[in-house]
């Protein structure tokens, strides 16, 4: 045979393989999209989620629900704290296009190896979610189990999850952002005000303690009362800290403040701004109900922190509250330890010469 008729059939050759590789991934990729499992979790979710009222999270340890409110999302069992709207619109996008790929154990004693066993068990890693619309009624119901990445490059994550009242579990296609930690769900920064922009404190500390602070040159002085100990700066210095990245753990209501009421205390800014806070103790934890009052370049801040805290108590760090409501003796400089007294061992008794 001729070289070149050689050459010829080889890509006749070729060519008839690459066919059929095409023909064969082509008819599997169709058998794929059109398997049975491969399937909208919720398939009429998309049509019905408008009316969706109530999210419900939870896991052995914790639970969240979240109202609707307009167009808002609210912590229920947080004051009706706003929700993160981007983390809300996210985990409500993944329900509706939560795809169903491949069929999985039934057998309940296979349910916590992917996951997927009771998630009020103790030693459960389970996570259940709950969507329901504004009459009660249940949109979606789902249990969460583990993920793992996408086997292509590329590709979606993958995640085990059961329908709620169902032993069929499913390997699907995405995953559900689904912490029941209700932190993870707000905005926690308050302000964040740098020192040397602070001019003066007021402090009113029940029953009867008053301390006023104002800016002298490069540092705050206390200026009422007028006599007082010897203080430390440095404590000082830490109280005009006490507006720097502020932030809280936890929020109630304001007419909620749990605790009992320790005073009151007022910031103003080189810009303009006051910031006063009502302070209370629960234990631990130090609540703070924040308003403010602004002019100049402050009026627009301080319209926006009313607007979005004025009707909270915050849960602020209890470091952070003794910084914004301290006594006076509190501004002391620490005691130096008393020096123990020196020990003299004493001497021999003289020894009579024989």
């Amino acid at each position: 045979m001729k070289p070149r008729n050689t050459l010829i059939l080889l890509f006749l050759g070729a060519l008839a393989l690459a066919a059929g590789f095409y023909v064969q991934n082509a008819r599997e990729g169709s058998e794929i999209a059109n398997a049975p499992a491969a399937r909208l979790a919720f398939p009429d979710l998309g049509n019905r989620i408008a009316t969706a009222a109530r999210i419900e999270i939870a896991d052995h340890a914790k639970t969240l629900a979240l109202t609707r409110a307009g167009d808002r999302w609210l912590l229920a069992e947080h004051g009706d704290f706003p929700a993160l709207p981007a983390r809300v619109h996210a985990l409500l996008a993944a329900l509706t296009e939560l795809r169903l790929v491949e069929a999985r154990t039934s057998n309940p004693a296979d349910f916590a190896r992917l996951g997927l066993d009771a998630p009020n068990d103790p030693k459960s890693e389970a996570k259940l979610v709950r969507l329901l619309d504004d009459k009660g009624q249940v949109l979606a119901a789902l249990i969460i189990g583990h993920t793992r990445p996408s086997p292509e490059p590329g590709g979606a994550d993958q995640m085990f999850v059961r329908l709620l009242g169902q032993n069929q579990t499913w390997l699907a296609a995405g995953t559900l952002d689904a912490d029941p930690d209700f932190v993870g769900w707000m905005a926690r920064d308050i302000v964040n005000i740098g020192h040397d922009q602070v001019t003066g404190i007021t402090i009113d500390r029940l029953p009867n303690g008053h301390l006023v602070l104002a800016r002298q040159g490069d540092k705050l002085v206390v200026t009422v009362p007028e006599q007082h100990p010897v203080l430390d700066q440095f404590k000082i210095d830490g109280m005009a800290r006490g507006l720097e990245f502020l932030s809280f753990t936890d929020v109630r209501k304001a007419d909620a403040a749990p605790g009992q009421k320790l005073g009151h205390v007022g910031f103003t800014t080189s810009d303009g701004l006051t910031l006063a806070a009502d302070i209370s103790e629960d234990g631990t934890t130090t609540w703070a109900v924040f308003t403010a009052a602004g002019k100049d370049k402050a009026t627009a801040l301080a319209a926006e922190l009313n607007q979005k805290f004025g009707r909270f108590a915050l849960a602020i760090p209890s470091w952070q509250g003794k910084t914004l409501l301290p006594t006076l003796d509190d501004l002391k400089p620490p005691e130096k330890p008393a020096t123990p007294p020196v020990s003299v061992a004493p001497s021999p008794p003289a020894t009579a010469p024989r």
